[in-house]
């Protein structure tokens, strides 16, 4: 079972206001914290804005550091993103669609999304704020300890494990 979210950010002009993409699969902050920090690492060299633009660029049917420019999709029109991970795409007669336009939203709105999560990559301090279904903020992540298990002490753990109640530490 997938477990979807959107991934994005505010602008400082508009801090209530998201601009973000649809991510499929792996939603959970499990998952995306360590992931989002891999591609910080590697694909937007340190650079949270770059981060933000890599993300921004198209609808996922997941993310992964990992992916090369031959990763193959099991359908047809997904594009790999080497360093990022797998697109959402849609073919018309064979010839894949163009992206959707990001998903802009009021983050007081996000509960319309039908989605448990959306994370919002605050470029200022390399953080991620996680927030519920509702846009109740519940957590903040610096990616560095998101990436660097070693100096945490905790491992990924550290990074979006779930608490007693299913959120978050």
């Amino acid at each position: 079972m997938s477990t979807p979210c959107y991934l994005g950010a505010t602008s400082p002009d508009s801090p209530h206001l998201v601009h973000a993409r649809y991510v499929h699969f792996d939603g959970h902050p499990a998952v995306v914290l360590p992931t989002l920090a891999a591609i910080w690492a590697r694909h937007a060299q340190h650079d949270a804005a770059a981060l933000i633009s890599a993300v921004l660029a198209h609808d996922w049917d997941h993310l992964d550091p990992d992916t090369i420019a031959t990763t193959a999709s099991a359908f047809a029109g997904p594009q790999a993103v080497p360093g990022v991970g797998t697109t959402v795409a849609s073919t018309t007669d064979g010839v894949v669609d163009a992206p959707e336009p990001v998903t802009v939203f009021p983050l007081c709105h996000a509960g319309h999304l039908d989605v448990e999560w959306v994370y919002l990559i605050e470029t200022d301090a390399a953080r991620i704020g996680v927030h519920t279904s509702d846009g109740t903020r519940i957590a903040t992540y610096h990616l560095t300890t998101c990436l660097d298990r070693a100096s945490s002490g905790r491992g990924e753990r550290a990074c979006g494990s779930r608490s007693a109640a299913g959120a978050p530490r």
